[in-house]
């Protein structure tokens, strides 16, 4: 492979993650608690010339800045205002509160997962009614005190499919809202630009390795 169709090939293969990228969180501007992903690229190999070097990703990141904050009025529907993540009792994390009681009254995610207090899983007697204060206590009104929610902040965060998230996790002060569910922080207006964008460049890229491949066709036929 040439030198500069290598660095094109490398530039539309950077061009392609960044679309996947942008494409998931155009998809999730709708999920509840979704974080927008980023990405940052380096260039790897000599700069000088150019044509020796490779552009390849670095990381993947994701948005602090918090979701717009939708009240419904649902008892067990928690969010957050600050950084933090609620843990689960499968050892991940999630910025979703749209929370539910299962048939065994325990308060679990959309997908039946428990979410943890620092004193275990939360459930409710039969008939009992939830209540969260602003620094994450649950009550309740029939048992009283059930914990604290154990909020944490990720230091490297990562997605793990769906809504979820894993990293080294630390204990961290957070405002609970009940009633109420952190919207996705994505802003799709901008988002929908930044794929027109990331499209255009790899068309762009994609023209370039074709150019190159023409250009060293027509040498070889030069030389036989």
């Amino acid at each position: 492979m040439s030198r500069d169709l290598y660095a094109s090939w490398s530039g539309a293969t950077a061009a392609w993650q960044q679309l996947e990228l942008i494409a998931g969180n155009v998809a999730n501007s709708s999920t509840a608690g979704y974080r927008e992903q980023r990405a940052a690229f380096e260039l790897a190999g000599n700069a000088e010339p150019l044509a020796d070097a490779s552009t390849r990703l670095r990381t993947v990141t994701y948005s602090r800045a918090e979701g717009n904050l939708q009240r419904d009025s649902v008892p067990t529907h928690f969010a957050l205002r600050g950084e933090g993540f609620f843990a689960l009792a499968d050892g991940t994390f999630t910025r979703d509160g749209s929370f539910r009681l299962d048939v065994e009254r325990r308060l679990v995610n959309a997908v039946g997962v428990p979410v943890l207090t620092d004193s275990g899983p939360i459930q409710l007697a039969l008939g009992e009614t939830i209540s969260v204060d602003e620094q994450g206590n649950v009550s309740g009104s029939l048992t009283g005190e059930l914990g604290k929610l154990r909020i944490v902040q990720l230091t490297d965060g990562r997605q793990v499919g769906g809504n979820a998230w894993a990293g080294t996790a630390a204990e961290t002060p957070a405002s609970v809202v009940q009633g109420a569910v952190e919207g996705s922080n994505v802003d799709p207006l901008r988002g929908m630009v930044e794929l027109i964008e990331a499209s255009r460049f790899f068309e762009a890229q994609q023209k370039a390795m074709q150019t190159s491949d023409d250009l060293s066709g027509r040498l070889v036929r030069m030389t036989e």
